[in-house]
């Protein structure tokens, strides 16, 4: 993953910890910041996968990664805590790997 990719991860952790430190009953700014972090985050993953730079399963966690925190962002009741917590620690693993 490249540097950039790694920067924008940890800007989604940073949004998600804000997130899940406020618990909001509502979505917030943190998962609209989170969102527009993971998407640039996956538009480089989809450039490294393009350029045959990339042959693991990075972009699918991260596509999972980002339904859940959709489903924080749009929940269709409340906002699924326990699988936003368990998105945010994938999330952490995929930006370790870099």
């Amino acid at each position: 993953m490249s540097a950039s990719a790694k920067k924008e991860g940890q800007a989604a952790l940073q949004a998600l910890d804000d997130a899940l430190a406020a618990k909001p009953k509502k979505d917030g700014h943190a998962f609209s910041e989170m969102t527009e972090h993971l998407c640039r985050m996956r538009d480089m993953l989809i450039g490294e996968h393009r350029e045959k730079a990339r042959d693991d399963n990075a972009l699918e966690r991260l596509n999972a990664i980002i339904s859940t925190a959709l489903a924080g962002h749009f929940p269709l009741g409340n906002i699924p805590w326990p699988e936003i917590e368990q998105a945010r620690s994938g999330l952490e693993k995929l930006v370790a790997e870099v």
